[in-house]
C-alpha cells in the first residue's frame, strides 16, 4: 500500500482517474490544470485536463497552473480522510487556493470527484 501523497500514491491516483468513467465523461469539454502542492514535504503534482485527456505528473515548486491548492501533509490528510471537503478546507484556511473563484465554481463537481477518488485510492498515512 502506498504512503499517502508519495510518488507511488500519485501514480495510483492517476490510474484511478484514468479508469473512472464518471471523471472521463465530466471532463470531455474541459481544459484546465490544477496544482496539488504539499508544502511541508515538497510534493508538487500537476493535474492537467484537455478535452477528456488527463495527465498527472510531478512538477517543480511554483509550476504554472490555472488553479492550485497548497497545504501541509496533515491538512491534505484531513481532506483524504473525509474530515473536511476541499471547499471547507479552503474556507477554514487548511488549504490555500489560487485561481479564479468564479471559474473553479463552474468545475466544482469535477474537483469533488478528484477528492472522492483520492479517498478511494488505498493508502497508509
Amino acid at each position: 500500500m502506498a504512503k499517502f501523497l508519495s510518488d507511488e500514491y500519485f501514480a495510483q491516483l492517476k490510474s484511478a482517474l484514468l479508469a473512472d468513467q464518471k471523471w472521463a465523461e465530466s471532463t470531455k469539454t474541459v481544459k484546465t490544470s490544477i496544482a496539488f502542492n504539499v508544502t511541508d514535504i515538497g510534493q508538487n503534482y500537476l493535474l492537467a485536463v484537455d478535452g477528456g485527456t488527463t495527465t498527472l505528473e510531478k512538477v517543480s515548486p511554483g509550476a504554472q497552473a490555472e488553479f492550485s491548492f497548497d497545504g501541509t501533509y496533515d491538512n491534505w490528510c484531513k481532506v483524504a480522510k473525509g474530515e473536511v471537503d476541499i471547499q471547507s478546507a479552503v474556507l477554514k484556511g487548511f488549504l490555500r487556493f489560487r485561481g479564479s473563484i468564479t471559474k473553479i465554481l463552474m468545475y466544482r463537481d469535477r474537483f469533488v470527484r478528484v477528492a472522492e477518488i483520492m479517498r478511494e485510492v488505498p493508502k497508509e498515512y
